[in-house]
């Protein structure tokens, strides 16, 4: 299974300018059994960022981009058939992730918390409040 996580205010508080609690716990279990993969935003000094959060060894690969997009997506998942979208905005990795038949987790907290789904495209399988509820979520899908 291939997880695809978003950075900025789904694994990292801008506000605090740290993860969030229990994210680097959590990261650590995912990436000991499936393939993670974060894209982020191509923003000064992020790559740095990411490397003193301790994060960078968890994920198989971390793709700084311009515009999120399908084929970003795509290339990422290749072949798999069990890809995890986590990501925080409707209109983007969301709907992204849901376009392309991905099981997709929305985490609804601080900015985009109240912001409501355009669209069916923007209505994430599952939403979440807390980092920690992914864990039983993801594992839910395993075979």
């Amino acid at each position: 299974m291939k997880i695809i996580f978003d950075y900025n205010r789904t694994i990292f508080d801008p506000e605090t300018d740290d993860l969030y609690p229990g994210v680097l716990d959590l990261l650590q279990k995912l990436s000991a059994k499936y393939e993670l993969f974060l894209i982020s935003r191509n923003e000064p000094a992020r790559k740095e960022r990411i490397e003193k959060l301790g994060v960078k060894n968890c994920f198989s690969k971390i793709m700084f981009v311009d515009k999120k997009s399908q084929q970003l997506f795509k290339r990422i998942s290749g072949d798999a058939k069990d890809i995890i979208v986590v990501g925080d905005s409707p209109g983007d990795e969301i709907k992204i992730g849901n376009q392309l038949g991905f099981i997709t987790i929305r985490l609804k907290m601080r900015k985009f918390a109240a912001q409501m789904p355009e669209n069916n495209d923007e209505l994430a399988k599952f939403e979440v409040t807390d980092i920690g509820e992914l864990e039983n979520i993801i594992s839910s899908y395993e075979k």
